[in-house]
């Protein structure tokens, strides 16, 4: 089961996807967590008995700005793993590289990532994941692949009619092409769950998404 935090009323959110994916009553993953809002927690806390991994799309600060009252939150029951791309590692301490000036934020995470590369197949308790390197939007940006769920965590690789932009510090839209087509490979059933925006399917965007045709 996917539960999706979503926060379209708030500007302070840009927006930005939350998700957590297990079993109601066993253990959890989270996909992101860029918000501080306290519902996130509680959901947790109520529905699942550990969180046992907090996988990062990238770096920036709308993908992080949760992280910090996450960790502390379950500091004295357990340690929770975070895993991220080594490129963008130096964003979780860095406000001017993860953009947290975009809404004048200073978003330091003080945490050290395991880091996840391409084609890497992760086995997280009772999880499978494959980790896809898609370097542009930042050259840490990755996709995490649930196959036995049928479902593609895509960050800000991709969203429903759309990329992530390409002018922030560490994009390279000269690698969007190669990185775009390792999705355009994948089984078009797969749902997509993005960083911002709705839910998709990866044949919607196939045929529909300008980048992605």
């Amino acid at each position: 089961m996917v539960k999706i935090f979503r926060y379209e009323e708030s500007s302070t959110e840009l927006i930005a996807n939350t998700y957590i994916i297990g079993k109601i009553g066993g253990n959890c993953l989270i996909v992101d967590i860029g918000s501080n809002k306290d519902d996130i927690i509680s959901y947790v806390d109520s529905h699942y008995d550990r969180v046992v991994g907090v996988l990062l799309t990238h770096g920036h600060f709308d993908h992080i700005r949760g992280l910090n009252k996450l960790l502390k939150h379950y500091k004295n029951k357990y340690e929770i793993p975070v895993y991220l791309s080594e490129y963008d590692k130096e964003f979780l301490t860095s406000p001017q590289k993860n953009s947290g000036g975009l809404t004048n934020e200073n978003i330091v995470v003080n945490v050290n990532p395991i880091p996840v590369t391409d084609g890497e197949k992760l086995k997280i308790k009772d999880f499978h994941v494959q980790v896809i390197h898609t370097p542009f939007h930042t050259m840490g940006s990755v996709c995490y692949l649930f196959e036995d769920d049928n479902a593609l965590f895509t960050g800000d690789t991709l969203f429903k009619d759309g990329i992530g932009r390409t002018d922030l510090y560490g994009s390279d839209a000269s690698l969007m092409k190669d990185s775009l087509k390792k999705l355009g490979l994948l089984n078009e059933n797969l749902v997509v769950y993005p960083g911002h925006g709705p839910v998709t399917r990866l044949q919607n965007e196939k045929q529909d998404n300008p980048f992605l045709r």
